[in-house]
C-alpha cells in the first residue's frame, strides 16, 4: 500500500471539520451541532455496507467471474448498500429537523453524512479490516473515494432536500436514493473493470451535474408544504 492511501484517510475528517467550524463561526450552533451528529451517523451507516458485504460473501455473490456478477456487486452489494445506509440517516433523522430550511441545507447534511461514511469505509478498506473481494487499484480507490462520495451526496441531498418542501415527497426521495445509487454503481463498475477512460468521462459528466444541482439548490427557497 502506497503512503498516499494512508494520507487520504485524513481528507474526509478535515473537510468535515472545516464545514462544522464554518457554520459555527456563522453562529448557527444548532446547525453545526447537527452536522457533527450527521458525520458520526454516517460512520454508523457503514454497518449496512458491512452487512451487505457479509451476506454477499456468504451467498458467494462476490465472485466476479462474469459481467452479471460485476454489475450486481457494483450496483447492489457496494453502491446499493452504501447509498441506502446514507439515505436512511439523511431522510429519517436529519431532513425533518427544523434547521433544514432550504435544499442547500439538505445537501450540506448529505455531504457530512457521506464524509462520515467515507472516513470509516476507508479505514476498513485501507487496513483490510473486512473481506471485500473487489480488485480495486488500492491507491486510486483511496484517492478518489471521498470526492466521489461527495458527488453522490450532492445528488441525494438535492432531491431528498427538495422532497421536504414540495408535494410528491416519496418520488423525490426515491429519485435521490436511486440517483446516488446509479452514480455510485457506475463508479464501482469503472474501477472493477479498470475502464479508466469511462471513469474519466463519468467523472467529468458527474461534476457538471453536481454543479448544476448545487447552484439550483442554492437559489431555490421553496415554501414548505403541509
Amino acid at each position: 500500500m502506497r503512503p498516499i492511501a494512508y494520507l487520504t484517510l485524513a481528507v474526509a475528517p478535515l473537510i468535515a471539520l472545516f464545514i462544522i467550524l464554518y457554520f459555527k463561526k456563522r453562529s448557527r450552533s444548532s446547525f453545526s451541532a447537527g452536522l457533527l451528529y450527521s458525520f458520526l451517523a454516517g460512520g454508523a451507516g457503514i454497518l449496512v455496507f458491512l452487512g451487505a458485504e457479509i451476506l454477499s460473501a456468504a451467498m458467494n455473490l462476490n465472485t466476479l467471474g462474469s459481467l452479471k456478477r460485476i454489475l450486481f456487486y457494483s450496483f447492489i452489494t457496494l453502491g446499493g448498500s452504501a447509498e441506502f445506509g446514507k439515505f436512511i440517516i439523511l431522510r429519517y433523522f436529519f431532513v425533518k429537523r427544523p434547521y433544514i430550511q432550504k435544499p442547500i441545507d439538505a445537501i450540506t447534511f448529505s455531504i457530512m453524512t457521506a464524509l462520515g461514511f467515507s472516513t470509516f469505509a476507508l479505514i476498513l478498506y485501507v487496513f483490510n479490516l473486512y473481506n471485500i473481494q473487489a480488485n480495486f487499484p488500492a491507491t486510486l480507490y483511496a484517492f478518489i473515494f471521498v470526492p466521489a462520495n461527495i458527488m453522490f451526496a450532492v445528488i441525494m441531498g438535492f432531491f431528498v432536500g427538495m422532497a421536504k418542501f414540495i408535494k410528491g415527497r416519496v418520488v423525490f426521495s426515491l429519485t435521490g436514493l436511486f440517483g446516488a445509487l446509479f452514480f455510485h454503481g457506475i463508479f464501482n463498475f469503472c474501477l472493477l473493470t479498470s475502464d479508466f477512460k469511462l471513469l474519466s468521462l463519468f467523472s467529468f459528466g458527474s461534476a457538471i451535474i453536481v454543479m448544476v444541482l448545487g447552484f439550483k439548490a442554492s437559489v431555490s427557497i421553496p415554501e414548505q408544504s403541509n
